[in-house]
C-alpha cells in the first residue's frame, strides 16, 4: 500500500509540474496488453516529447485467483519524425507497477519497476499503436499465506523478467 501511495505522489507531482511547461498538452484514453501490467485501460497526458500515464489490469483466470495491476509510467519521445503527429515516433518509457495475485491458499503483492524501448505507430491524427520491450525489475515482495496449500508450491520468483506490451492511444 506504500508503494502505491509513493506511485500516485509521485505521478501526481510530474503531473503538475510539466503541466507548466508548454501548452500542447493532450490527454490520451488507452488500452492494452502486456507483461506484467496485464489486459489493462488507462489514461495518459502529453506534453511536447513527454507522457504520464496510468493504467488499470487484470488477466482472466479461474474462479480461484485474481490478478490485479496498477501502473505507472514516464515516457520520454527522443527520435524519428512522423507526417501524422509532431510527437517523435521512438521512445523511452518507465515506471512502477503494482501486482497482487491472489488465490484460495495465498496472496502474493509485487512492486516492479518497468524500463521499455518502444515505437510509435501513427494510424490517424488521434489514433495510435505503440509497441515496445524492455526489462522489469522487482523491487518488492510480500507473501501472505491463507492456508496450507494442496499439493505441491512452485515459487517461482524471478527479480529480472522480459517486459513487452502493445497498446493502443486515443487523443481526445
Amino acid at each position: 500500500m506504500k508503494s502505491l501511495v509513493c506511485l500516485i505522489f509521485s505521478f501526481t507531482t510530474i503531473l503538475i509540474w510539466t503541466g507548466h511547461l508548454d501548452a500542447q498538452e493532450k490527454i490520451n484514453l488507452t488500452a492494452g496488453i502486456g507483461i506484467p501490467d496485464l489486459l489493462n485501460v488507462g489514461m495518459s497526458y502529453e506534453i511536447r516529447q513527454t507522457q504520464v500515464g496510468f493504467s488499470i489490469g487484470s488477466m482472466p483466470s479461474g474462479s480461484e485467483e485474481s490478478i490485479f495491476a496498477l501502473s505507472g509510467d514516464f515516457y520520454y519521445h527522443f527520435a524519428g519524425t512522423s507526417k501524422l503527429s509532431e510527437r517523435r515516433p521512438w521512445y523511452g518509457r518507465f515506471g512502477l507497477v503494482y501486482l497482487r495475485d491472489k488465490t484460495n491458499s495465498q496472496i502474493d503483492k509485487y512492486t516492479y519497476l518497468n524500463t521499455r524501448i518502444g515505437r510509435d505507430l501513427n494510424i490517424s491524427k488521434s489514433i495510435r499503436i505503440a509497441l515496445d520491450a524492455g526489462l522489469v525489475f522487482q523491487l518488492h515482495h510480500t507473501e501472505i499465506e491463507k492456508k496450507d496449500s494442496s499439493g505441491w508450491n512452485f515459487d517461482l520468483d524471478f527479480p529480472l523478467m522480459p517486459s513487452i506490451g502493445i497498446k493502443l492511444f486515443f487523443r481526445l
